[in-house]
C-alpha cells in the first residue's frame, strides 16, 4: 500500500459538503471515497496501445492482466498486471506500444460507437499523441491531423507519432480559432480539453488549486470557446469526442449543455457499452469515471455527432 499523498489537505465536515454539492455526489460518503483516492494516489492504472508497429499478432513481453471486466475496452489494449512496468522493455523504445491511463483508455472506447472509418480526422489538443493513439488502434488511419498549439508539447506530440509509426498523419500547431476559421471540415474532431485535471491527484501528481472554483471556471471559459470552434470544423454527418480527465460538472456537462443550447444540429449519441457510466447530471448521453468505478483515475466523455 503506496503511503498517503499530500497533496489533498484534510477536509474539515463543511468543505466536504461544498465538494460533495458541487460534484453533485450522492452523498458525503461518496466524497471520502473520492478524497481517500485522491489521498493515496495510486488510482491510477497504466494500460498499453499496440501501435501501427506492432506486427499481426504481437502481445507485449510483459504479464498483462485479465480484462473481461472491461467489455468497452478496445482489442489493442493490454492491461498490464500488477508489479509490471511495461517501460522497461525494449518493445516500449521501439515504439511497438503507447502507455497511457486506463480512465483514458475508457475515454477513447467511445471511438467504437462511429459506423465507419472516418475519412478525415482531427484530434484537435493531441499532445502528448494518446487519443490519436487509441483511435489508430480501432480504425485505418486515412487522412489524420494531430494538432498542437504548444511548441514544446508538439514536439513530444511528434516523436510519439514518429515512434509509434502513426500513419498518414500530419502534425500541426495552430490554435481553435484558427481551424475554426479554416473551412476545413472533418468526419471526426477529437478534443481531449484542457481542464482542471482534478483526476491527477489520483495519481499521486502534485495539482495546486485545481480543486479550487476559480481553475474550474477559467477552465471551462475555454472549453466552451475551444467546442464552439471545433463544431465548425465537424463535417455532416460526422462527429466530436469531447474528453477530460477532471470530475467537476462545469467542465463537463455544463460545458456540453452549453454547445447543445448554442449550436445547433449536433446530438448526443448513445454508447450501449458505457450504460454503466451514464451521468446522473444530464438529461443527454454522456458518461462520467470516478477512482472507484476502479477502472483508472477518472474523467468524463461525450459523443456528439452532427446532423446530415
Amino acid at each position: 500500500m503506496p503511503a498517503m499523498s499530500s497533496n489533498v489537505p484534510i477536509m474539515p465536515d463543511k468543505a466536504k459538503q461544498r465538494l460533495c454539492q458541487r460534484l453533485h455526489l450522492h452523498a458525503a460518503e461518496q466524497v471520502d471515497i473520492l478524497l481517500h483516492a485522491m489521498k493515496a494516489g495510486d488510482a491510477g492504472r497504466q494500460a498499453v496501445v499496440l501501435s501501427p508497429r506492432a506486427p499481426q499478432g504481437y502481445e507485449p513481453p510483459f504479464v498483462c492482466a485479465d480484462k473481461t471486466r472491461y467489455p468497452w475496452l478496445p482489442a489493442r489494449v493490454r492491461i498490464p498486471a500488477n508489479g509490471e512496468s511495461p517501460t522497461r522493455y525494449a518493445d516500449y523504445a521501439a515504439g511497438l506500444y503507447y502507455v497511457l491511463d486506463l480512465s483514458s483508455c475508457w475515454a477513447g472506447s467511445m471511438l467504437s460507437e462511429l459506423p465507419q472509418t472516418p475519412r478525415r480526422s482531427l484530434d484537435l489538443c493531441a499532445a502528448p499523441g494518446g487519443k490519436s493513439m487509441l483511435l489508430a488502434a480501432q480504425v485505418e488511419l486515412r487522412d489524420h491531423t494531430a494538432n498542437e498549439v504548444n511548441a514544446a508539447r508538439r514536439g513530444i506530440l511528434r516523436q510519439n507519432a514518429e515512434l509509434c509509426g502513426l500513419p498518414n498523419t500530419r502534425i500541426t500547431g495552430l490554435r481553435p480559432d484558427q481551424w475554426g476559421n479554416s473551412g476545413e471540415l472533418f468526419d471526426l474532431v477529437m478534443v481531449d480539453a484542457p481542464c482542471s485535471g482534478q483526476s491527477l491527484l489520483c495519481k499521486g501528481i502534485k495539482n495546486p488549486g485545481c480543486l479550487g472554483a476559480s481553475m474550474v471556471r477559467g477552465n471551462a471559459k475555454r472549453q466552451r470557446g475551444i467546442l464552439l470552434a471545433a463544431v465548425r470544423c465537424v463535417a455532416p454527418g460526422g462527429y466530436l469526442l469531447y474528453t477530460t480527465c477532471t470530475y467537476d460538472p462545469e467542465e463537463n456537462e455544463r460545458v456540453i449543455s452549453y454547445i447543445l443550447r448554442r449550436v445547433a444540429g449536433f446530438m448526443a449519441c448513445k454508447v450501449p457499452a458505457m450504460e454503466l457510466y451514464q451521468t446522473w447530471l444530464a438529461d443527454f448521453p454522456a458518461y462520467r469515471l470516478l477512482p472507484h468505478h476502479e477502472a483508472g483515475a477518472g474523467g468524463f466523455c461525450c459523443l456528439l455527432r452532427r446532423d446530415e
